[in-house]
């Protein structure tokens, strides 16, 4: 594991939650025409330190690896003119589809490296405990049946305050998995307890910190 050295300021803090912001008035739009399918969002929070960790490790690669490109899924779209479908409510077939190829994102990051192109998951988790070796990272199963990926990233955002998202002190890259070593995990099914006394709400893959993960020179 290692910490990403980023800043992040209310300029950053401020555009995760015009994120977070618009990821759910998609939702509620993809609702209001019978397209809302997303049945593993838990958490609030997941689209606010999703946007600040993925930029992140974007920042990343591209400084670490020499010549690699790193391409979010939102940067395929026309931002705008999603905004515009959703503000005037459009129904038509083409405006439903084109919200809904966005929403539900095949990948989060396409890596460009000097020979390959890698489609990651990138998986942020909040803990205001430092990371340690010893944990697990739950993967739900839903997810891990989607086909498209070939690696999934995991980052801890450790805050010191649980219920301030701005009391960010630092990432902590994990590393790497790939969808094959995640399906060889055991299930959690929903309604059982994980080793933190918490209550699984979904079926996850419990993937183990120090024996699954590898560092993205692995894999770049």
């Amino acid at each position: 594991m290692q910490e990403i050295k980023i800043s992040v300021d209310s300029k950053d803090f401020e555009r995760a939650e015009s994120f977070s912001k618009f990821r759910e008035q998609c939702k509620n739009y993809l609702s209001s025409v019978g397209k809302n399918w997303d049945k593993f969002t838990i958490v609030s929070h997941d689209s606010f330190i999703g946007y600040i960790t993925e930029n992140a490790i974007k920042k990343y690669i591209e400084s670490k690896f020499n010549g690699a490109k790193v391409v979010t899924w939102e940067e395929q779209f026309d931002l705008k003119l999603i905004i515009k479908i959703i503000s005037e409510k459009k129904t038509d077939e083409a405006s439903i589809e084109l919200v809904r190829n966005y929403f539900y994102d095949s990948w989060d990051l396409m890596i460009n490296g000097e020979k390959v192109r890698i489609l990651s998951d990138v998986k942020t988790a909040l803990t205001k405990k430092e990371p340690s070796l010893s944990w697990n990272f739950l993967y739900p199963v839903v997810q891990a049946e989607k086909a498209g990926k070939d690696i999934m990233i995991l980052v801890y955002y450790v805050v010191s305050d649980l219920k301030d998202l701005h009391s960010f002190t630092k990432l902590v890259l994990v590393g790497a998995i790939t969808p094959e070593t995640i399906k060889k995990c055991k299930i959690i099914r929903a309604g059982e307890k994980t080793i933190f006394g918490t209550t699984s709400q979904i079926d996850n893959y419990i993937t183990e910190l120090n024996r699954d993960y590898y560092p993205l020179e692995k894999f770049i």
